[in-house]
């Protein structure tokens, strides 16, 4: 005689004892009787009262666009700000640079001959502007000096120099070098033999 399958004791008669794999975890749970039908608490959210908190609020809690204007309106005034910054310093940048080429175009001594090389370091590099050997002599001994104009360098007297210096400082290299400079630092031993 064919055995007749039992269904479980927890299972309702007339409950299908194969729960379908497709079923979600909560469907096979109340298929076999072990979850009631009553759902889980579910987590609503008060929308109407938020609004109305949200509006009876005023000016201490802003709305989120409201709070993306804002920034917005922020980064164009700072980004405004920055090129009107930008744009003053370039007109005074232009400023200077027409100073200094009007001061070079009168008083700037040209030699045809010059070409002996004079360096001299400037913003960190090694440059360098010909001159004749008088005039090497007149720079060593500090009646000529250089000023940078447009990524050129020309000669000019030591009073002339000092009044681009008053102006525009950094179109002055330092012909001094740095002849001394850090001697302090590392100074040579006495009983050093060369």
């Amino acid at each position: 005689m064919p055995t007749v399958p039992v269904a479980p004791p927890f299972l309702n008669p007339g409950q299908n004892p194969v729960a379908r794999m497709s079923d979600s975890l909560k469907d096979q749970l109340r298929a076999l009787g072990l979850a009631t039908g009553k759902t889980g608490y579910k987590h609503t959210k008060p929308h109407s009262a938020s609004k109305k908190a949200a509006g009876t609020k005023g000016s201490e809690d802003i709305s989120l666009n409201q709070a993306y204007r804002m920034r917005d309106r922020q980064e164009r005034q700072q980004q405004e700000r920055a090129s009107a910054r930008k744009r003053e310093q370039e007109r005074q940048r232009k400023e200077v640079n027409r100073k200094v080429r009007s001061l070079v175009k009168v008083n700037a001594v040209r030699d045809e001959a010059a070409d002996r090389k004079r360096n001299f370091l400037y913003k960190g590099r090694i440059r360098s502007v010909l001159a004749t050997a008088e005039q090497l002599r007149e720079i060593n001994t500090g009646k000529l000096g250089v000023v940078y104009l447009s990524g050129s360098y020309h000669l000019m007297s030591a009073e002339k120099v000092a009044e681009v210096r008053q102006f525009a400082p950094d179109h002055v290299p330092d012909l001094q070098g740095a002849d001394g400079v850090g001697e302090e630092d590392h100074p040579v031993p006495d009983d050093l033999i060369w």
